[in-house]
């Protein structure tokens, strides 16, 4: 049997609901907060030194949650960058690290997605 929707749902590791994002509501303070706080808390394990899968996917799994609740993430670049991230650490074991390399494009990649996400907020069209 070929089911790619449900290999590609095994491969991002989390809910479709999560990974399609929802309108902006009475909320979305509070998921500017969290997704804020994710980016951070995501950016400072990269700058401690945290490599191995079991210490980055459930912080990044975080953020992409929070990241995907805002109008029309699904078309910024930097949520098809940090989904193509959860589907590296999906395929690797726990205790497997990150090289240097890839610490330094996920890193490269978390910061655009940052700035991208910034920028959203003072676009009124993606918050109507």
């Amino acid at each position: 049997m070929d089911h790619p929707a449900a290999l590609h749902r095994i491969q991002v590791g989390v809910p479709a609901t999560v990974e399609h994002s929802s309108e902006a509501g009475p909320e979305t303070a509070k998921w500017v907060a969290e997704t804020t706080q994710w980016f951070i808390t995501f950016a400072d394990a990269l700058k401690l030194g945290m490599r191995a899968k079991d210490q980055l996917h459930p912080h990044l799994q975080e953020l992409v949650t929070s990241y995907a609740r805002f109008k029309g993430s699904k078309d910024w670049e930097g949520r098809s960058k940090m989904v193509g991230w959860l589907i590296t650490l999906n395929g690797m074991k726990a205790s497997e690290q990150l090289t240097e390399e890839q610490v330094r494009q996920l890193s490269f990649d978390i910061e655009h997605a940052y700035g991208e996400f910034l920028r959203s907020l003072s676009s009124k069209e993606d918050h109507s």
